[in-house]
Order: C-alpha cells, then structure tokens, then sequence
C-alpha cells in the first residue's frame, strides 16, 4: 500500500505543504513550474507551512531561470509579510571533476571496486551524461568533503519535517535523462531513509522523451527497469517512493504543438517547439499537484493504490487540444474549435504512450477549456474515449472535473490513469532494442544500480 497521507481529507480539502527535489534540466522544470503557481504562495501565507525546494544539477546552465523564479517568489512572500523560513531553496551546480579524482572517490567508496571503467572520458559539465557517470558524480559529492549533497539532502528534509500541515515530497527528473534518472534512485533511497525522521509520503515524477528527442535510448530501458524493480519492492530494499510514482507523458502536446507549425527556421523552430512542450507538461503537472489543497492529487493516489497491479504507477497524459494560432485562430466559428477539439480527443490513444492493450480501472480526468467553448460535450467525448480505449470492460470508473482555463486559446486535459508498469509504455519495447545493440561496456553504462 502507498502512503497517500490519509489525514488529507478529499471531501474537505486542508491546505498541504509540497516540497520538491529537481534533478537536471528536465526537474528543474518541475521546481520552477511549482514555484509560480499561486497556490503555492497561498499555502505559504499559511505560519504552519513549510516548503522546501532543492534543484541539482551538473553544470549551471539550466539553473538560472529557475533561481530567478525563486528569487521572484521570496521576495513576494517578503512583501506579504511571510516570514522567509518558511520557504527554503536552494540550487546545487555540481563540477564536472577530473576522472581520476572521480575514480580515486569511487573506489573508496566501493571497496576498490568502481562502476567506471580507469579510461573513461568524461564529458564536459553541460553535456549529456550516461547514467553511471551521473551517479558517480552525486556519490562524489555526497561522501567528499565538503559533501555538498549529504548536507543539502539533510537541510532540505529537516525544513519539510517543520511543516505543520501534511506535507508530500516529490522527486522530479527525465527517465531517459542522465543526470536526473543516473541520480535519481540513490538520493531518493537516501533521503527516504537516512535523512527524513517523520512519515513524509515521497512521490517519484518522471518525464518520458517524446518523438522529438529521438528514438527511445538505451538508457530508457535501464531506467525503467531499474524503476520497475524498485517499485514493486525486490526483497532487498524497500521502496523509497512511498507515496507512489507518476510517469509523464508529454506526446500528446508535441504532436499538437509541431503538427501545424512548419514557419522559421528548423533548428530555432524545434528548440522552441521543446521549450514550449516541456514547460507547458511541467506547469500543468504542477498545477495538478497543488489543486484544491491537494485534492485532486489525493484522489488519484487512492485509485493507484486500490489498483491490482503491482508497481501502481500512474501515467499522467497531457493532452493538448488547442494551441494559441495553431490550426483554429480567435473569432472562427464555435463549430471549428469543437471540430478541431473533436480531432485532438480522437488522437488520444496513438499518443498517450501506451501499448494499444493497456486497461486500467480507474481514469481521472480534469477538463481545461475556455468558457465559451463549453464542457459537456467535451465531457461526453472524454467518458467515451477513455471506455473505448484504456478503461476495463467491467467495474472501470472515470471521474470527469471541469476547470476553466485563463487563456482562451488554450484548451487541454490532465488524464491520470492507475495500474501502469513498465512494459505497458510503448517505448519500451524500442528503448529494449537500443539497449540490446549495445556491448556489455556500453549497457554497464547506461545503469545506476548493480546489475
């Protein structure tokens, strides 16, 4: 069972505190997407709140804009008279270190015994790394002096045990990424384990790529697996994510984005094709998190953990119908924009990341439209899509919400379905065949944990 924190009511929500680690660019996107929801500021106004960000990465190219929105948020709740240790952040840039002060860590660590092989080279901090790289580096500077993570984890979990509200923990990263998956699991077990003296519910976010990062790499396979066996508890260790695992799922919003923009060029085109896709999942994603004091994010871990399979992820689809000057444009009849939303709905199932066999039990769907453009029949075409393609023939039930949007070009669903494990993601069957092509050097590479 995964601790949902049962002391939040979902028929009366209380205010909650949220507290996230990021974990390279794609958890930066996380912190920063939580850091500017008002709710987050309202949570803050409340003196028994406490919250707590900490983002890492290697190289500090993609901490900046996240620092800023920090830097925004604690002088607004200064303003507001909010006493500044309620709101703890911190970004950490760690060094690229020379590989034989990195082995020469390593090896007194593992007993002589490092996971990199004495010639490796490594890449320059910035750039993408494999995930044993990755998790070398977090080692490094957790055990070194003067061991920036081991204190970073510790201060972090020490100010989300002061909050008096229920609080939650979240552990944002890409599960392709080497930085943030490489990282991932053994700062989680730590901070699960060692650092946290009170029964905090830690929830796992991970980012699936979509088509435009590529094919599936290898290192998705490994990452899931790893995941996989993690979570569903391997009679070694005990699942750190205790309260329970997202994967997120942003094809949808690339397809949206990209099928009808082909203007400029390609690679300032795809560069802000990514940007907007990223950060809009990340956003919403957020704003799932903190909605009505946590409420809807309750509910759906109570369904993953009254599902039957084991593991209980759950996949968090972003589904984008319409995008600003994309396909239907301001003052075209109402009859289009349904048509076009009519279009985006029906494409559910080719990019929702999942096997085409997938069923789940339980769908939560939370409806984002503007006003005029109306609800119920957007609502009649969700029930029936997701019976039609994710839901079980028998004793499967839907929770439909509806919330309107402030951009009134905007229209896009948050859709959380339980019961997910690896091998149900349609990736991972290609990532599988990436990984198989590989020399055992290579696959060895690719993994944060012993294989």
């Amino acid at each position: 069972m995964t601790d949902a924190n049962s002391n939040i009511s979902a028929s009366k929500p209380e205010p909650y505190s949220l507290s996230v680690v990021g974990i390279g660019r794609t958890g930066a996107g996380y912190v920063d997407g939580l850091l500017r929801t008002g709710e987050i500021e309202d949570v803050l106004m409340d003196p028994r709140a406490r919250v707590a960000a900490l983002v890492i990465d290697v190289g500090d190219r993609d901490l900046q804009r996240v620092d800023g929105y920090a830097a925004g948020l604690k002088q607004r709740l200064e303003e507001q008279g909010v006493a500044p240790e309620n709101f703890h952040y911190q970004s950490i840039s760690l060094d690229m270190p020379e590989r034989d002060e990195l082995i020469a860590s390593l090896d007194k660590m593992a007993d002589g015994k490092s996971w990199l092989p004495k010639d490796i080279k490594l890449p320059e901090a910035g750039s993408h790394l494999s995930r044993a790289v990755a998790k070398a580096i977090y080692y490094k500077a957790y055990n070194d002096e003067p061991r920036i993570l081991d204190v970073a984890l510790t201060n972090f979990a020490n100010h989300a045990e002061q909050s008096e509200l229920p609080a939650r923990i979240m552990v944002c990263f890409n599960l392709a990424g080497g930085t943030g998956s490489g990282m991932a699991i053994d700062l989680t077990r730590q901070l699960s384990s060692d650092k946290l003296t009170k029964k905090i519910p830690i929830i796992g976010v991970g980012q699936l790529p979509h088509s435009g990062d590529g094919d599936a790499p290898a290192s998705l396979f490994a990452s899931l697996n790893e995941l996989d066996a993690m979570t569903k508890g391997n009679g070694k260790q005990d699942n750190p994510f205790t309260g329970g695992f997202f994967v997120v799922n942003t094809e949808h919003s690339w397809q949206r984005l990209t099928s009808y923009t082909d203007t400029g060029l390609k690679a300032v085109r795809d560069r802000f094709r990514q940007e907007v896709t990223n950060k809009f999942s990340q956003d919403c994603f957020m704003r799932f998190a903190v909605r009505d004091s946590g409420a809807a994010l309750t509910h759906a871990l109570r369904a993953a953990d009254e599902s039957n399979k084991a593991g209980k992820w759950m996949l968090f689809n972003l589904a984008k119908f319409t995008h600003p000057g994309v396909q239907v444009l301001p003052g075209e009849p109402l009859s289009k924009w349904h048509k076009v939303i009519d279009q985006w709905i029906d494409h559910l199932d080719d990019f929702s990341g999942l096997r085409k066999d997938f069923r789940s039990n339980h769908a939560d769907v939370h409806v984002h439209v503007p006003r005029e453009i109306g609800f119920d029949r957007i609502d009649q075409k969700m029930e029936q899509r997701m019976k039609d393609s994710f839901l079980t023939a028998k004793d499967s039930s839907i929770q439909i919400e509806n919330h309107e949007f402030f951009d009134h070009l905007t229209s896009y669903a948050d859709i959380v379905l339980s019961g997910l494990v690896s091998t149900d993601l349609d990736r991972y069957s290609n990532a599988q065949a990436a990984y198989n092509k590989l020399n055992k050097g290579e696959q060895k590479m690719c993994h944060s944990m012993a294989t």
